[in-house]
């Protein structure tokens, strides 16, 4: 497939309880990596290519070459973690921000009015956008994230609520409900809960018509379709240091994915979705992480 966003992938799609738009024949491997920033921040590459890509040219993606193949080099999304004073100055500006990098034809009017322009040639543009404002939710006993998703139609809202003490979370994508469930050490698989298991989300009478327990959450979860994995590289955020931090690897369907397109073209709006889900996810586990070396350095100093 070479450069080609999403790969061909061997699954049994005749089971008649998968809708068409979940019968997943290829797959997209996203890489999720740190960069070089006084606070804060990660980049989210569309496909491994596109990663080298970035990591052959020096790390940088304002130059003229990434201005070939569709924008391959280029992050597809950034992820910003703004200072505490930052957010207590400017509450608005949310918990966290992503801004997308989108490539077009410079005869065409920018994304979004705040747009700003990366690098350009004669034929084509590509832009950095906002995209998303993450913000802290609370429901109940329970917290989480609001998603607040920029579209040419409109915003877009997608929550997500945290597990008690775990990393964790449930989310509703379209007519799905989903689960990040954690597999191995920081390993976790999204899926996509079947109808009669419980979901965070579910209105209060409906979880109460649905089987409680965690017998019964295993039971429904052991055979549920897996939409994504999520794939620690084990590695913790340094401010002086660019490195890969996870891989993303991600369900598609033919009929929303161009086999044929390179860089940042043609990336299916749930895979997008996802993709930001997953920074968030990402950040929650460098946060961890730092936390428990913090806790391991004051037991040695006792």
């Amino acid at each position: 497939m070479g450069n080609s966003p999403s790969k061909p992938i061997n699954r049994n799609n005749n089971d008649p309880n998968i809708p068409p738009s979940l019968r997943f024949s290829r797959h997209r491997q996203m890489i999720i990596s740190s960069v070089f920033s006084v606070h804060r921040r990660y980049l989210c590459f569309s496909t491994a290519h596109s990663y080298e890509r970035f990591k052959n040219s020096g790390k940088k993606y304002g130059i003229p070459q990434n201005l070939q193949d569709e924008g391959l080099g280029v992050p597809l999304f950034e992820f910003e973690d703004p200072s505490t004073l930052t957010r207590l100055v400017n509450s608005s500006d949310g918990r966290f921000q992503i801004s997308k990098f989108v490539f077009q034809s410079s005869s065409l009017p920018p994304p979004h009015p705040e747009s700003t322009v990366v690098c350009q040639n004669q034929t084509h543009v590509i832009y950095k956008m906002p995209f998303c404002i993450v913000t802290r939710i609370f429901s109940g006993s329970r917290s989480g994230f609001e998603f607040t998703f920029y579209t040419s139609d409109g915003n877009l809202v997608v929550q997500t609520l945290k597990h008690h003490l775990t990393i964790e979370l449930d989310a509703r994508l379209g007519d799905w409900n989903v689960g990040w469930r954690r597999t191995r050490l920081e390993d976790y698989d999204l899926l996509v809960l079947p109808p009669q298991a419980r979901s965070l989300l579910d209105p209060p009478e409906v979880s109460a018509s649905k089987p409680g327990g965690s017998q019964s959450r295993q039971m429904y979860e052991r055979n549920a379709l897996v939409w994504a994995k999520y794939i620690d590289a084990g590695e913790s955020f340094l401010p002086a240091l660019s490195h890969k931090l996870a891989v993303l690897d991600i369900g598609e369907v033919d009929f929303e994915t161009d086999a044929t397109a390179y860089g940042l073209a043609s990336i299916p709006w749930f895979s997008q979705v996802i993709a930001c889900i997953a920074l968030v996810q990402c950040q929650r586990i460098q946060e961890r992480r730092r936390q428990n070396k913090k806790r391991r350095r004051r037991r040695m100093n006792r």
